[in-house]
């Protein structure tokens, strides 16, 4: 965690700033040299890092803006996690995921989602499914968790590869991933999935004046 401490007023202003920018650039279709560029902006932008850099050393400035507000961006729009406040618009969450992976009779067991990658539990009449889910790059993580968080006795776990608009995948690639999806009995399901309103979204004070 990078050393450096902001006034919650400030902190919540760069965060906002820096979200809203994320928004209008589509920031998880960027390619890595672009969001290299994004953080460089941000770096030398007055009122992100400008003000940062009265609390901090440049270095502690870009761990932040990487390693902490933007990587809670992703998990934010999932709804997960402190940060899902600062976006009007997010994901409808892992219900939606459950329902895509089981059915709608499946619901997420309280308390059971985590990260890295995304999955929780999904529970129905005293049965237990685990499901994880994430982007098509993260594949064999997400077969690798399925492997390792399950007892082997099969048809434990549900993987899903969450697509959105802008992004797709070739049928080619489902077969393979369903196919690597049986040899650990996991089936795998495919999910397009669309932004909406936030229902958790709490507007900056000069939007809600």
């Amino acid at each position: 965690m990078p050393a450096i401490h902001l006034p919650t007023e400030l902190r919540d202003q760069i965060i906002y700033a820096m979200y809203r920018r994320a928004d209008e650039m589509d920031w998880q279709l960027l390619s890595n040299s672009k969001k290299t560029a994004q953080y460089r902006s941000w770096v030398d932008d007055r009122e992100v890092g400008g003000l940062m850099l009265l609390h901090g050393a440049e270095k502690d400035v870009r761990v932040w803006l990487k390693d902490v507000v933007m990587k809670e961006y992703a998990r934010a729009q999932e709804g997960i996690g402190p940060y899902v406040r600062y976006l009007p618009e997010r994901f409808k969450g892992p219900q939606e995921v459950v329902g895509a992976a089981l059915s709608d009779s499946w619901t997420v067991r309280p308390d059971s989602v985590a990260i890295k990658p995304n999955r929780c539990t999904a529970t129905r009449a005293g049965s237990d499914r685990l499901v994880v889910w994430g982007h098509p790059g993260t594949f064999k993580d997400l077969f690798w968790s399925a492997l390792t968080q399950t007892k082997g006795l099969g048809n434990e776990a549900v993987i899903v590869i969450t697509t959105r608009d802008g992004e797709n995948i070739d049928d080619t690639e489902k077969v393979w991933q369903k196919t690597i999806g049986l040899r650990g009995e996991f089936d795998v399901v495919h999910l397009h999935r669309r932004l909406v309103p936030n229902p958790d979204y709490v507007p900056p004070p000069s939007a809600s004046d």
